[in-house]
């Protein structure tokens, strides 16, 4: 009889999205993956000593002093990252929230993070220096030079393995909770700084529509998002089945209130488009339909960060778990 007033515990409390992050940290995940995911292919590029085709106008006067700007569409990404890093500085506070997790390295990822960010921020944009002002006492062409870039690429890596770490290391949020979030958001941020940079230098005719090294760009850029596809393929399966609040994000996802950012934010703008219409710019020749197709995948690479912090359900407190257990509301896993 006692049991039997017991009003059941409704599910809709823990099964609705978080709501500490919101748009403001997919943009920072956003240009802080696209820009490290550029910069990687830019120095390849730059590594591999790939014929650039002169700029309409290489050189400009700034202040008396003549910038090169031959290897800005290459080497921008420190800059996109520069630009993002602020997102996640305003969404944690300026004040005692953002001093407290900087300064606890050993705890907090938001501090390791921080570190991560100012090494690439710091190498890449001295990187992107040395190209803009080829000073002779620089002594740009020297191998020396090898060490900084070096570490900037490594650092790039990890600022793009980081953007999923972020969410990873939220514990409570079951979708997030799995090692395939870096991969998928390493995979993204390489697709994504792939097609930046193909049409950042198909738009200043650094490299032509018809150019081998842009056809290796493209190839690169087409596997990318194979790889991309089929990560995010498992990490939604596996997310699936991993426990209830995973369920319930993929579904939000797929079935939800988030359907249409799956759809066509993510499947449709980030993976079908792109594919289709690169494939007929080939056919036909055409650099405006490779435009499009970039600027929609692009567009899919922000949805997919978006779509994955909305989605992002948290975790039942163990006292109510206990509570649903003790009255049958929900089955013990097996």
């Amino acid at each position: 009889m006692a049991t039997e007033s017991i009003q059941p515990i409704r599910m809709t409390k823990y099964v609705s999205p978080q709501q500490e992050w919101k748009v403001i940290i997919a943009i920072y995940l956003y240009l802080a993956g696209m820009g490290a995911g550029s910069f990687m292919i830019g120095i390849l590029i730059h590594w591999m000593g790939v014929a650039l085709n002169p700029l309409p106008v290489p050189l400009i006067e700034l202040f008396d002093v003549r910038l090169d700007l031959a290897k800005l569409p290459i080497l921008w990404g420190p800059i996109m990252v520069s630009i993002g890093a602020p997102f996640l500085i305003l969404d944690l506070g300026i004040k005692w929230r953002f001093m407290y997790a900087c300064l606890n390295p050993r705890t907090s990822w938001v501090a390791r993070g921080f570190i991560i960010l100012s090494v690439f921020i710091v190498f890449g944009l001295l990187i992107l220096a040395k190209s803009l002002w080829p000073f002779k006492w620089l002594n740009p062409e020297s191998g020396l030079w090898l060490i900084p870039e070096g570490i900037a690429f490594v650092f790039a890596f990890a600022t793009a393995l980081y953007t999923g770490i972020l969410l990873k290391a939220t514990k409570s949020v079951p979708l997030w909770n799995t090692p395939l979030l870096p991969l998928l958001f390493l995979t993204s941020a390489l697709s994504t700084g792939s097609m930046a940079i193909i049409l950042s230098t198909l738009g200043t005719g650094l490299l032509s529509y018809h150019s081998g090294a842009m056809k290796v760009l493209m190839v690169g850029e087409q596997i990318f998002v194979v790889i991309e596809g089929i990560v995010l393929y498992l990490f939604l399966s596996r997310r699936y089945k991993a426990s209830e609040q995973g369920r319930e994000s993929v579904r939000l996802l797929m079935t939800g209130k988030l359907r249409y950012v799956f759809w066509q934010g993510i499947i449709l703008l980030g993976f079908l488009f792109p594919i289709v219409l690169e494939w007929i710019s080939k056919h036909y020749q055409s650099s405006a339909l490779l435009f499009i197709a970039g600027l929609s995948l692009l567009t899919g690479g922000f949805f997919l960060r978006l779509g994955l912090i909305q989605a992002g359900i948290k975790d039942q407190i163990p006292m109510q778990r206990l509570v649903e257990f003790q009255y049958g509301l929900i089955k013990i896993p097996k």
